[in-house]
């Protein structure tokens, strides 16, 4: 009887047995046809087989594994066999799961789950595990276990410390552990992600989240130590243009900026509003975009009929700056602000002000530009529920911030 490992040996002599026979069949050589002509490519019909896409060949490829290893059992690439396996389903689902045109994917990740689980069953003290409970930690999380991934990925920081995957999982428990509301453990896995610095990609994103761990836990004052951390990444050297046409910021950088503005100014709102902003100005960077600072609190007074606190706090800002280039148009927002509430006294006194620091000469130009309008923050319909914008990526993995 022949054994599965001789079977193994037909199956590859085959395989080379049939290459060879196409080697020697192509070594012929072929009559030289006529070269084509308009009349002769007139009639010629092309047969287009359909492609099979990739869904398709990744079936293909992991029925072959299957056959490798129902035909090789004791053979040493069935290790590495049995792992491609399960980054084959991965890819299979992922590639479905694409293609859903639906807001909740119909997609199963069991198949990969059990792959994997298998290969860990299999081979518990494989060197190579951390990349294995990364898969399946992603598998979960996809899947919907967000428990049961997150006790992947801390079994995957804890067993793997020096790991290649070691920052994208501290991020990405924080992710789930934000999911489910655990605040406190949120912010300490931001906070270790942010221990690699630069040398991370995630270290931006990781910032900008540990500032929200933090304002989900009433710890407004460290919060706002992370989002103006953001701030200085996006802001310092880039001059006092709109938002909407600030140099070198991309599409998600200015997203990641508005968001942080508007967690920022809800922040000042719940503390002492423009008061409390001064003590965060501690470097020649930050005072650079200052005023932007007043002038976001400022705008979300407005949106909240709040207008004393809107004038005010564009006054604090021209109080702190006089001779800023933006102070001329702060001044004049709170003119605008009374006139269009209708307090004639306290735009008259505004007036007054304008007048004796900036001459009233300059108030026209100055009144036209800062009508302007601000450019409408992407995020700001979550701003009723209290939640960090999605626009730059908040989490890896689509829908799983919490409601």
């Amino acid at each position: 009887m022949q054994t599965a490992s001789s079977n193994s040996r037909a199956v590859c002599l085959a395989v080379l047995a049939a290459l060879g026979l196409a080697a020697c069949s192509s070594s012929k050589a072929p009559k030289v046809a006529e070269p084509p002509t308009l009349k002769s490519l007139e009639g010629r019909q092309v047969a287009i087989a359909p492609d099979q896409g990739v869904e398709k060949r990744e079936e293909s490829a992991a029925l072959a594994y299957q056959d490798f290893l129902k035909a090789a059992p004791r053979d040493p690439h069935r290790q590495e066999a049995l792992r491609r396996l399960g980054d084959l389903e991965m890819d299979r689902v992922d590639t479905q799961a694409a293609g859903e045109s639906n807001a909740a994917p119909t997609v199963d990740y069991g198949a990969a789950v059990k792959q994997y689980n298998d290969f860990l069953k299999a081979y518990p003290n494989d060197p190579g595990n951390d990349r294995v409970y990364y898969q399946l930690a992603r598998a979960y999380e996809l899947g919907g276990q967000l428990e049961t991934a997150l006790k992947t990925l801390d079994r995957l920081v804890q067993d793997f410390p020096k790991s290649r995957y070691r920052d994208e999982a501290q991020f990405r428990r924080g992710e789930v552990l934000f999911t489910l509301r655990d605040y406190a453990n949120a912010e300490q896995a931001y906070a270790t992600t942010m221990k690699s610095g630069d040398s991370t990609p995630y270290y931006e994103r990781a910032l900008y989240m540990h500032g929200w761990a933090l304002y989900k836990q009433g710890r407004l004052e460290d919060g706002l130590t992370s989002f103006f951390g953001v701030l200085d990444r996006k802001l310092i050297g880039k001059g006092d243009a709109d938002l909407d046409a600030v140099p070198g910021l991309t599409r998600a950088d200015r997203e990641l900026v508005e968001d942080t503005f508007r967690v920022t100014s809800l922040s000042l709102e719940n503390l002492q509003g423009a008061n409390s902003i001064p003590p965060y100005i501690n470097s020649r960077g930050r005072r650079e975009y200052e005023f932007r600072v007043y002038q976001q609190l400022a705008e979300l007074y407005i949106k909240q009929d709040r207008v004393k606190d809107a004038a005010d706090a564009f006054a604090a800002f021209v109080q702190r700056q006089p001779l800023h280039a933006q102070a001329p148009l702060m001044q004049a927002r709170v003119i605008d602000i009374y006139q269009s509430a209708g307090f004639a006294t306290l735009a008259l006194e505004a007036k007054k002000n304008y007048a004796a620091s900036y001459g009233a000469t300059a108030r026209e130009g100055a009144r036209s530009r800062s009508r302007a309008p601000l450019p409408r923050r992407r995020a700001e319909e979550q701003e009723e529920r209290g939640l960090p914008g999605g626009g730059a990526l908040v989490s890896l993995v689509p829908g799983v911030l919490p409601d």
